[in-house]
């Protein structure tokens, strides 16, 4: 009876994470979760949320956040090839050094260090009027993890060549680092999401208030991801336009022919089945329509207030997780929540300047939408900022040396975490490891390579995904340490579990 009941479950959790994709999507919540008394976390208390923003491709992090000192900036400048200029130097990647007025708009002190001291300065598609990420920054609400990858213990230059350490499989390959990122575990073998298991350990401390239907912790507004799977749940997925209805059928109202239809339907899922595929597959099924019954009637309703960049993508996503996120709250869903939301066009090879598609372009799109985000869990607005953290994802960070007109896979990256309680107007490295890391190792002299770095500028992390991965759950409530190496195998090899930012 076990091994039968653990093969349907695989089975599934696999059909779930297959078919979970566009109007089915809305169709196909999460299996019911399992979980065990957690008699040592403490209760839960409040609400509190996290957004992930997967940026897809491998951001060229590197031109998000630039030492603004003379000695530094020009140890980036020459490491990225030259300032770009499409006459004299169209292979550069560097940006222009700020002068003037953009001085005030885009440079920022970095509290760790002293003061007027550690200065860099925000690409300006971050700190365009209305969208700056610059003063979230300086409003200590935004926090940069820099020099981050995905690592199986610290390692070094030495250590890498030397085969004396461990370190992830499939380096610089797409699929394997996205999944190693939303994994949190360095693995090739793996197939559950760190998301996906946090929500089922806050499912076993109670953290999901409803009963029937149960809403699912885990929502997904960008489709099917490994990041949101746990070890027996799938996300909920809706699209940025919100929820779809069954046609043809009663959703709850009937008109026409529709109720016909609705209860034919309804005998069919009533049935009972000797199949366990048709059995699950109707209960599946009546879940999402019941799913579809308790959010449909309020969901538009509880739409922010802000306003949301048009014709952006990212932004579109944001503000239907706003909207859940007040609706949510508002009906006691849930005590906790965890949401998906990505972005893709980062794996730039070429066309890295573009004016449609470029770096820049895509940079302001996330500005626009991550602004207006927070907005939205204002005061006037949602009023949840102090208890939504938005955090950042992409596989890798791009090579610091131009490959022409682009810029090609790298490993270590920088990430952002926004939101009220994040300990922002810092930058967080190294986490106690023993590599230096950005900012003061993290542009190396491509004829003197810096020993951290390979040739062409792809950086050997000092933070491992564990560890950011972890204080994000810990601010959620996961505070056992069995519970964090359970949902973190590899956080036992790092010297820190937790990095201060929120």
């Amino acid at each position: 009876m076990s091994q039968n009941r653990n093969s349907r479950r695989e089975f599934l959790h696999k059909l779930c994470c297959l078919a979970a994709s566009g109007g089915a999507a809305a169709m196909l919540p999460q299996l019911r979760m399992l979980g065990t008394a957690l008699a040592s976390s403490p209760a839960l208390t409040g609400y509190k949320a996290l957004v992930c923003v997967y940026l897809s491709g491998g951001n060229d992090a590197w031109n998000m956040l630039v030492p603004f000192d003379n000695t530094r900036y020009n140890v980036y400048a020459t490491a990225r090839s030259g300032v770009y200029n499409a006459a004299t130097n169209p292979g550069g990647l560097a940006l222009t050094q700020p002068t003037g007025a953009q001085i005030t708009q885009q440079v920022v002190t970095d509290l760790n260090g002293a003061s007027g001291s550690n200065q860099y300065f925000l690409h300006p598609s971050l700190t365009a009027t209305g969208s700056s990420l610059a003063q979230l920054f300086t409003q200590k609400k935004l926090a940069f993890a820099v020099n981050m990858g995905s690592l199986v213990e610290p390692i070094t230059m030495a250590q890498y060549t030397g085969g004396t350490v461990p370190y992830p499989p499939q380096l610089f390959s797409h699929a394997d680092q996205t999944n190693q990122w939303q994994q949190a575990y360095a693995s090739s073998t793996a197939t559950v999401g760190w998301g996906g298991l946090c929500a089922e350990n806050l499912q076993a401390q109670g953290a999901n208030l409803t009963t029937n239907p149960q809403l699912p912790l885990s929502i997904s507004i960008s489709g099917a991801n490994r990041f949101e799977v746990g070890a027996a749940s799938v996300p909920y997925q809706l699209s940025s336009g919100g929820l779809t209805a069954l046609s043809g059928v009663c959703n709850p109202t009937c008109n026409g022919n529709n109720g016909v239809r609705d209860e034919a339907l309804n005998e069919l899922l009533r049935a009972a089945y000797s199949s366990d595929f048709a059995g699950s597959y109707s209960e599946l099924f009546q879940q999402g329509r019941d799913l579809y019954n308790l959010l449909s009637p309020n969901l538009v309703a509880y739409a922010p207030k802000t306003a949301f960049p048009a014709n952006n993508s990212l932004a579109s996503q944001l503000q239907q997780v706003a909207a859940m996120i007040n609706l949510s709250h508002a009906k006691g869903y849930a005590s906790r929540q965890i949401y998906f939301v990505e972005l893709g066009g980062y794996d730039l090879h070429s066309g890295f300047w573009n004016a449609t598609g470029g770096h820049a372009s895509l940079l302001a799109e996330l500005s626009g939408a991550l602004s207006a985000f927070y907005t939205s869990m204002g005061p006037t607005d949602v009023n949840l900022q102090n208890d939504v953290t938005v955090f950042t994802l992409s596989e890798f960070a791009r090579t610091l040396q131009s490959n022409g007109s682009g810029s090609d896979h790298g490993w270590g990256t920088l990430q952002m975490v926004l939101g009220g309680a994040v300990n922002g107007g810092k930058l967080y490295s190294n986490g106690g490891g023993p590599i230096s890391g950005f900012p003061n190792q993290a542009y190396g002299s491509m004829s003197n390579p810096n020993p951290n770095n390979f040739s062409r500028g792809q950086m050997i992390p000092g933070i491992g995904v564990e560890q950011y991965a972890a204080t994000l759950a810990q601010w959620m409530g996961i505070t056992s340490a069995s519970d964090l190496g359970a949902i973190f195998p590899n956080l036992k090899n790092f010297p820190s579990s937790n990095l201060g930012f929120v």
